[in-house]
């Protein structure tokens, strides 16, 4: 047997002990997150499937979700010159916000606003027809917004 074929029999047996670690850390109220191992079919393709790491306790973000009542599939079609974030009371409470995401309302496409962006964020007044109130919003430029289409299989 080879020193590779060796060192793919004691990763594949190592598997059990990170699963049960990660059972470990679960328990503990943490969330878990595992990579896929990746096996080299050879000892020369080794380099291309080092791994970052065993096991990852992941920290937890919040994405805030909108189902918008119009459709759109990305930049050119979207009907505004900005996007807004949400209500500037709402977005201020909110620490732990790693990206706001609108859908469309046939769930073809969803515009991404990444956190990073807030410091380009700028409050408009808009008036809200559910409510009938003036609210403060905040938007984010256009230019700075991530539009990703939603699988067909996924609508």
């Amino acid at each position: 047997m080879s020193q590779h074929q060796r060192f793919l029999e004691r990763l594949v047996a190592s598997e059990r002990a990170v699963f049960v670690v990660a059972q470990m850390q679960h328990a503990k109220g943490r969330v878990v997150e595992i990579p896929k191992t990746s096996f080299a079919p050879t000892a020369a393709e080794a380099q291309h499937h080092v791994d970052g790491g065993d096991l990852f306790v992941v920290r937890r973000h919040r994405i805030e979700v909108k189902h918008l009542g119009i459709n759109f599939t990305g930049h050119a079609d979207w009907p505004f010159r900005e996007v807004f974030v949400s209500n500037v009371a709402a977005v201020d409470r909110a620490t732990d916000v790693l990206a706001y995401v609108s859908v469309s309302h046939d769930f073809a496409c969803a515009v991404i606003i990444p956190h990073e962006t807030r410091p380009h964020w700028y409050v408009v007044e808009t008036f809200v027809k559910n409510t009938g109130n003036m609210e403060r919003n905040y938007a984010c430029p256009l230019e700075l917004v991530v539009f990703e289409a939603i699988p067909l299989e996924w609508r």
